[in-house]
């Protein structure tokens, strides 16, 4: 049997394992994908009913619409690429958890870089979510970051770091790499700005881990923001 014969079998054997799960309508499991495919299915303009959208400018449209029991909103570019904070809302049920998620353009793809699970009785769920939060404290020229990463398993060994560039006039000044300290179920780690104006900070957060099972793996968090 030939090589090449080999490799169509098991393409056209995979390719029929997916479409007869797929026609036997297999439930969505959150667990089986990363958060950029899972979120794909709801934000899906294709698949939404009502849908509508305003320009904003020529880079730029808000677009909203229904999908099952859901309201959703967001931003796309003149790409048709996802971008900005999105809201999906179940408008049936009060009690339902909902969630807010970023799209940011990496290397060209559209990416979930955050998301928050939330409902309207129980507020944020920080537990199961994955974004990042900034503090401004008492000591001057003092900013504290935390980065809440999602627990589906049990971590026997983590380490985070976060790569920051501090820009000002459009000019890299500062870049550093910092040690990130484990709290609950956040990471934090306090960082000494720039006097500057008008100061841009962009970085990423990176947590390696290892489960019991040996299973390892990274997650991200990339960063962006304007201080004044």
């Amino acid at each position: 049997m030939s090589k090449v014969y080999i490799i169509i079998l098991i393409i056209f054997t995979v390719y029929s394992c997916k479409k007869e799960n797929h026609n036997g309508d297999i439930k969505i499991k959150k667990e089986n994908y990363n958060p950029t495919e899972y979120f794909s299915f709801p934000t899906n303009i294709k698949k939404w009913q009502n849908y509508k959208e305003i320009t904003v400018h020529d880079s730029l449209k808000k677009v909203c619409g229904e999908f099952e029991n859901y309201k959703i909103q967001g931003y796309i570019n003149q790409y048709n690429q996802k971008i900005n904070w999105w809201s999906i809302v179940n408008k049936k049920d009060i009690q339902a958890d909902n969630v807010r998620l970023e799209y940011r353009i990496i290397d060209n793809k559209e990416y979930v870089n955050q998301y928050i699970n939330y409902n309207k009785s129980n507020g944020d769920d920080t537990i199961n979510s994955l974004f990042y939060l900034k503090e401004e404290l008492d000591k001057p020229h003092i900013l504290r970051y935390k980065f809440y990463i999602p627990n589906k398993k049990n971590k026997v060994n983590t380490s985070a770091t976060v790569s920051l560039s501090y820009f000002s006039d459009n000019k890299e000044i500062k870049t550093e790499d910092l040690k990130c300290l484990k709290k609950n179920n956040y990471y934090m780690v306090d960082v000494h700005i720039p006097t500057d104006n008008n100061l841009i900070i962009k970085g990423l957060f990176e947590e390696g881990y290892e489960y019991g099972d040996g299973e390892m793996g990274v997650t991200d968090i990339y960063i962006l923001d304007t201080l004044k």
